[in-house]
């Protein structure tokens, strides 16, 4: 711990332990705590600083493995039911849940799943991008579609209730 002088004698001082991310060195100055490098940290009230270790999650990982698997369920899920809608595209049923918009939905539900591998391995930059690009674009794009088909949903019954006439017309 670093020497913080107390009152005006010049002999008589407090010790301050030293933050996280700095350390304290007795030979080099007594009175300050070192920073320590970008590629380097410490504990608090250290005498030194130990270098930075990368970890990440391994793809043999069980939870991994566990994760990947569901990630893949989904997807598998995602295809499935579009295929199902392809092949009822023009029943009422698939028309009146949204038609062509399903689509867009399905797709934009199922690239999220395929970010979800990007995060195990050693880190890359272009990994990085790849772990949050698809997900926040397209699970954003999913979530508006939801958004856009319920407002469509409660638009046409309360202009049904306020104008019953006019849907029969």
């Amino acid at each position: 711990s670093k020497k913080m002088p107390d009152g005006i004698h010049r002999c008589c001082f407090k010790c301050e332990i030293c933050p996280k991310g700095t350390y304290f060195n007795k030979t080099e100055d007594p009175y300050e705590c070192i920073n320590c490098k970008e590629t380097e940290w410490s504990a608090a009230g250290s005498t030194s600083c130990n270098p930075r270790e990368l970890e990440f999650v391994p793809f043999t990982d069980i939870g991994a493995i566990l994760i990947m698997v569901g990630a893949w369920a989904l997807v598998v899920l995602t295809v499935a039911m579009s295929v199902l809608f392809a092949i009822n595209y023009n029943t009422p049923l698939v028309r009146s849940a949204g038609g062509p918009m399903c689509f867009l939905i399905f797709g934009c539900l199922c690239l999220p799943n395929v970010s979800v591998f990007f995060y195990f391995g050693k880190p890359t930059a272009s990994s990085c991008v790849m772990r949050l690009l698809p997900f926040l674009m397209f699970y954003t794009v999913s979530l508006a579609c939801f958004v856009v088909r319920s407002f469509q949903i409660v638009f046409i019954f309360k202009i049904a209730a306020k104008f019953p006439k006019l849907h029969s017309v």
